[in-house]
């Protein structure tokens, strides 16, 4: 039986702990909505592994699609990726994202302080 797996633009494998062990579930984000949904849990990783293969198709998002801004509560940067950032003050920089909630510049800053971020354009390729 060949199951219409869910087209998402975002698809974690995510891990919680429950009474000291790990309970692993999906985050995900179907194409076209504006929120996530975590779901098919289980305290077997090879189970959710599965489901993930499964259930979902792991699309790309319309080529020169305005992403915008990412809210640090929503998603962080991967490691070490450059990024604009916004600071609770209004204030809009380039940044480097060191990981754990570190973002790196002149001085280091936390998502307490910033509390948006956005990739950076690709650069223009003149004539």
């Amino acid at each position: 039986m060949d199951v219409e797996k869910t087209k998402v633009e975002s698809l974690d494998i995510i891990v919680t702990m429950m009474e000291d062990k790990p309970y692993y579930g999906i985050k995900y984000k179907e194409v076209g909505s504006d929120h996530f949904c975590i779901g098919y849990s289980s305290y077997r990783l090879d189970y959710v592994l599965e489901w993930k293969k499964q259930y979902f198709e792991l699309v790309e998002r319309e080529a020169g699609a305005d992403q915008g801004w990412i809210p640090c509560s929503e998603r962080l940067p991967e490691n070490a990726m450059n990024v604009i950032a916004q600071f609770s003050d209004g204030t809009v920089t380039e940044l480097r994202y060191a990981g754990n909630g570190i973002f790196e510049g002149i001085y280091e800053y936390s998502t307490r302080v910033i509390i948006a971020w956005m990739p950076l354009p690709e650069p223009y390729e003149g004539e």
